[in-house]
């Protein structure tokens, strides 16, 4: 199935106040201040979140982002809950030929905790399977990131399994637990019959 090349990436709600915008360089100034704010945080799980990490290396990858939302291999989305931008979310590259996707998500320390990260993911899978027409979604999390994995556990996803040394991190390769929905799975309590 190849993408509908006349979409064009949309604003998606995700619950009260809360909405994921397509990524944009005009935003490249708030995103990194978001980042540089929480570095020590995300660095613990984010190889990328490195000191030499510089905001002109941020608006190079939001740009090559943007243009990937446009032509529908991707889509990366930042987070807004009541108007601040409080993280991203994204369906990374996608495979048109198998109909899948995989999801990874960051949000500021501040608003952990509240559910955020869990609906931000929410409407994007629905987005991937009702909108982008996908079949599979993974999500992959370091083994001995917990916060990170109670997201696809609340949201019914069946853990797979391990993926031995699937990444590195901080020198080191470490491994990965994987995620899966599959279509069907999702959107069947949307489109069955209520008593």
């Amino acid at each position: 199935m190849e993408p509908d090349r006349t979409f064009a990436p949309h604003v998606i709600p995700a619950g009260p106040g809360l909405e994921l915008r397509p990524a944009i360089v005009a935003d490249a100034a708030a995103l990194y201040a978001l980042i540089d704010r929480n570095r020590t945080h995300l660095s613990e799980w984010l190889a990328w979140a490195t000191p030499d990490y510089l905001e002109t290396g941020l608006r190079d990858f939001v740009a090559a982002r943007e243009t990937e939302n446009l032509s529908r291999k991707a889509l990366t989305t930042t987070i807004w809950t009541h108007g601040v931008l409080c993280g991203s979310i994204a369906m990374h590259q996608i495979d048109w030929l198998r109909r899948n996707t995989s999801i990874g998500y960051w949000l500021d320390m501040g608003y952990q905790g509240r559910g955020v990260a869990t609906e931000a993911c929410r409407a994007l899978v629905t987005e991937a399977f009702s909108v982008y027409g996908l079949h599979r979604v993974e999500i992959r999390c370091a083994a001995g990131n917990h916060r990170s994995a109670a997201i696809p556990q609340r949201l019914g996803f069946r853990e797979e399994g391990i993926l031995r040394e699937a990444e590195p991190l901080h020198g080191k390769f470490v491994d990965l637990r994987l995620f899966i929905v599959l279509s069907h799975e999702w959107l069947a309590p949307l489109t069955e019959p209520r008593p």
